[in-house]
């Protein structure tokens, strides 16, 4: 399994994080996230993301970011899932949404697109989706290889940055961190960069 970074909100998610070491191989995981006070907010945004990926991410290839109620408003999170994608150099990318949350994101609905028409059932997304899910992360959910047309549907394995159920994830751990390790090397238009009103370290109250 390739070395992999978990982002989390350590009040909320912190058991969760646990079980994932405890299931997979600890070794495998890069045990660290950034606090309050570990960086200078002053420092360019570029020597900011270097540091985030040199003295957190280390040498991980994958970051997973597990989801619940409030991780979206997290600004280490939303900061350290934008250094994960800096330079030229990206990780792999997915997240892990809590079973109860990841129900009320996605209504089951079933294909109806005249130029489709092929009845499979799909995950439409409901309006806590965009409140819940981090920006990049919702982002990269949409950008799918060599440009293709997320329209009328596409699943997991055509999104850049995936996004599982945690149930899921838990019992399928290393088939999920080795299709995101994959997508590194597939041809992706990803974005980098958090959105203006994105809270981060350096804008904590997203203005």
């Amino acid at each position: 399994m390739h070395k992999t970074f978990i982002s989390y909100h350590h009040a909320k998610e912190q058991k969760l994080k646990d079980d994932i070491i405890t299931r997979g191989s600890g070794e495998n995981f890069v045990d660290k996230s950034v606090k309050d006070g570990d960086i200078d907010t002053n420092l360019p945004e570029e020597t900011i993301m270097r540091k985030i990926r040199k003295d957190f991410l280390g040498d991980s290839t994958v970051v997973v970011v597990l989801i619940g109620e409030e991780t979206a408003n997290r600004p280490f999170v939303n900061s350290e899932i934008q250094a994960a994608l800096w330079g030229e150099n990206p990780t792999g990318l997915f997240g892990v949404v809590r079973d109860e949350l990841y129900d009320r994101l996605y209504s089951s609905s079933t294909c109806t697109d005249p130029e489709c028409g092929c009845g499979i059932s799909l995950r439409t997304k409901t309006y806590e989706y965009t409140e819940k899910v981090p920006y990049l992360v919702r982002e990269n959910n949409l950008r799918l290889e060599d440009g293709k047309s997320t329209s009328p549907h596409y699943d997991n394995s055509d999104a850049y940055c995936a996004i599982y159920k945690y149930s899921y994830f838990i019992d399928n751990m290393e088939k999920c961190i080795d299709e995101s390790f994959d997508k590194r090397e597939k041809n992706f238009d990803i974005k980098k960069r958090n959105g203006s009103g994105v809270k981060t370290i350096t804008n904590p109250w997203g203005f």
